[in-house]
């Protein structure tokens, strides 16, 4: 877009597009670009804690008659060496004054047990020996995302990605009721229902934040925008992973996650919402009040007779800007439909295969914080892989190549014996690098693939398909029962399935952003 400068002040020519002339990278975009991504730091926040909450504990079981003063969780010598199980089984002597092997009379199922720490929820709930209900915290928590994702994109078109996002920010505070529940299997159903619960209102602020984003900066800057909200999520994993560090009790740091939320109420005085979103849903109004603000920040000026053109335009040509998307219409469009379904499984591998690598990263050798950390951290170079290649390749080959490495990486891992403890941790971080690069890649092009009309319902549809891989990812662990290595077998499988889709699209690098189904369909 030309502009012509007289006297430092910005004119602008009736030709020029309203939705270019906002877009771009001055004082404005930026100011609201770091609002945006408070709530996804916020976010992602909410969505990990309960890697930390529903954590796996050391713990045995409990003999009251045999057990000494601070007993730890270590094998106890009277403890019968043909009753491996120390976890679920109770032994029962005939004598409990001497607790010897020789008087050993049976066993049966434990009742109660001796853990190695309060800070998670498995010995307040007496999950002991219910591996199962335990990870079903995170597969219940993954529902409740899969549940938002459509949910807030639908009130983002509806209602405006503003709202959108202020109403998830103050829904943090319902994290803040698990803190309330009381303890054994009555809280642990309480904490479950509030779990998905706190899932539902929350986490589509992800893809609420990165469409307001994207419509804000312009064509040229998002990718920047994308890794904006890649980095953010790791940001938000890092504080995360140095509050348990410190206040390792589960009920205080869901309490400190939850705080933020009522910072979110300034957000109806500072944000703004997107003038894409304005025009398309015919607030010509608004849109200009908001054009007057944005001029204002970034030192420009529109013309009297710009705006009264702009406005006549709005007013009586409203078959683009005021297009309602319906779900007769994508069907309408097999390319369009085709694309959606495409979409859906790049999303569903990059969250199936991030969360269960994250999920996985505590079980490393070593320090669960630390690898913890080290997994977050390495998002960041694969974000910062996606700006570089994204603008200069392209999205297919960024995707496709992403896919691939993480493939290779995953699938080989299983091969790497346990005791090659340093190369099973590069291994890990690199395949966590290439994933985080697709996951921002994903955002990027799966936004430029649908029309503004229903980019917030669509890309928050493929998110939600995405969510089915989060509700899978906690489940992984169990599969190592069978074989150590199918977890990260199946992750590779899932990669490689996803980069050969990436053939089945049309490339999107410095193209327009189509507004309707016709300019989304004309791409292909």
């Amino acid at each position: 877009m030309e502009m012509k400068k007289v006297n430092n002040i910005v004119k602008v020519s009736i030709e020029e597009d309203l939705v270019e002339l906002v877009s771009g990278f001055g004082r404005f975009q930026i100011w609201q670009c770091l609002l945006a991504i408070i709530p996804v730091i916020c976010t992602a926040l909410s969505n990990t804690n309960f890697v930390f909450a529903a954590a796996a504990i050391n713990y045995r079981c409990a003999v009251p008659p045999c057990e000494v003063t601070n007993a730890t969780v270590a094998t106890p010598d009277w403890w019968p060496t043909n009753v491996s199980d120390v976890r679920c089984s109770r032994p029962v002597y005939s004598d409990n004054s001497t607790c010897s092997s020789s008087d050993l009379d049976h066993v049966e199922p434990c009742d109660r047990w001796i853990y190695d720490t309060r800070d998670s929820i498995v010995n307040e709930f007496d999950l002991a020996c219910h591996e199962w209900k335990r990870t079903l915290v995170g597969t219940i928590h993954n529902l409740g995302v899969l549940v938002s994702m459509p949910l807030m994109g639908y009130l983002s078109d509806r209602w405006g990605r503003r709202k959108a996002i202020i109403l998830s920010g103050l829904c943090l505070a319902t994290g803040a009721l698990k803190t309330l529940v009381g303890t054994g299997h009555s809280a642990y159903l309480t904490y479950t229902i509030i779990e998905f619960f706190e899932a539902v209102l929350v986490t589509g602020t992800y893809t609420t934040c990165f469409v307001l984003i994207v419509e804000l900066i312009g064509s040229d800057k998002r990718t920047i925008g994308s890794a904006a909200v890649g980095i953010s999520v790791a940001v938000g994993e890092l504080i995360l992973n140095l509050i348990v560090w410190n206040i390792p009790y589960w009920r205080h740091f869901l309490l400190i996650v939850s705080c933020p939320a009522p910072l979110f109420l300034a957000y109806t005085y500072f944000l703004e919402e997107s003038m894409r979103w304005l025009l398309t849903n015919g607030k010509n109004e608004e849109a200009l009040i908001l054009l007057h603000r944005i001029a204002s920040w970034n030192h420009f000026a529109v013309s009297d007779e710009a705006i009264d053109e702009i406005t006549k335009e709005s007013k009586g040509a409203q078959n683009i800007a005021t297009e309602k998307f319906n779900i007769k219409l994508l069907f309408s469009s097999p390319a369009l439909l085709k694309r959606v379904i495409v979409c859906s499984w790049w999303w569903f591998t990059a969250a199936f295969v991030y969360y269960g690598l994250m999920i996985s990263s505590v079980g490393l050798p070593g320090n669960k914080y630390t690898n913890f950390a080290l997994s977050s951290l390495a998002t960041i170079p694969g974000d910062v892989i996606a700006v570089i290649t994204l603008d200069r390749v392209g999205r297919k080959k960024t995707l496709l190549g992403g896919f691939v490495f993480c493939g290779v990486c995953c699938v080989s891992s299983g091969f790497i014996p346990q005791e090659y403890t340093t190369a099973s941790i590069a291994i890990f971080l690199i395949g966590k690098m290439s994933i985080s690069a697709c996951f921002n890649a994903v955002y990027v092009y799966t936004s430029e693939l649908v029309p503004t009309s229903a980019r917030g319902s669509l890309v928050g549809t493929c998110s939600m398909l995405a969510r089915v891989g989060t509700v899978l990812a906690p489940l992984t662990p169990l599969l190592s029962e069978w074989w150590r290595s199918l977890p990260t077998a199946l992750f590779g499988c899932a990669s490689l399935a996803a980069a050969a889709l990436t053939l089945a699209t049309p490339e999107t690098l410095r193209r327009r952003l189509p507004d309707t189904v016709a300019e989304a369909t004309a791409m292909s």
